[in-house]
C-alpha cells in the first residue's frame, strides 16, 4: 500500500475538513456495526475508517451525485482473540 502523508490525503478529498467528515461519518457506521470492508487488527472505529480511505474503499460523495448500488455486503468478521490461553 502506497503510503502518503495526510496532507496528500486531505488534496484527495477537497481539504482536511472535508477528510474529517468522511473519517468520522464511516467510524459512526463501523460503531453502529456496519460491515468493515477492510481486515483490521484493531477494533478502533476511526483506525478502520481511516484504512478502507486509504485503500480506496469509502470516499466522499458529492452531494449531487446518488449512492452506489451495492448488491450484498459481507461482513468482515474481527480476526478472533486467544483469550482461553492455559
Amino acid at each position: 500500500m502506497d503510503c502518503k502523508n495526510i496532507d496528500e490525503f486531505a488534496k484527495q478529498v477537497g481539504g482536511p475538513l472535508r477528510l474529517t467528515s468522511l473519517i468520522i461519518s464511516r467510524a459512526r457506521q463501523v460503531i453502529k456495526k456496519s460491515p468493515q470492508f477492510v481486515e483490521a487488527e484493531t477494533d478502533d472505529p476511526v483506525q478502520i475508517a481511516f484504512l478502507e480511505f486509504m485503500q480506496g474503499k469509502i470516499r466522499l460523495r458529492e452531494a449531487h451525485e446518488q449512492p452506489p448500488q451495492i448488491p450484498e455486503l459481507q461482513k468482515i468478521e474481527p480476526p478472533e482473540e486467544a483469550s482461553e490461553k492455559s
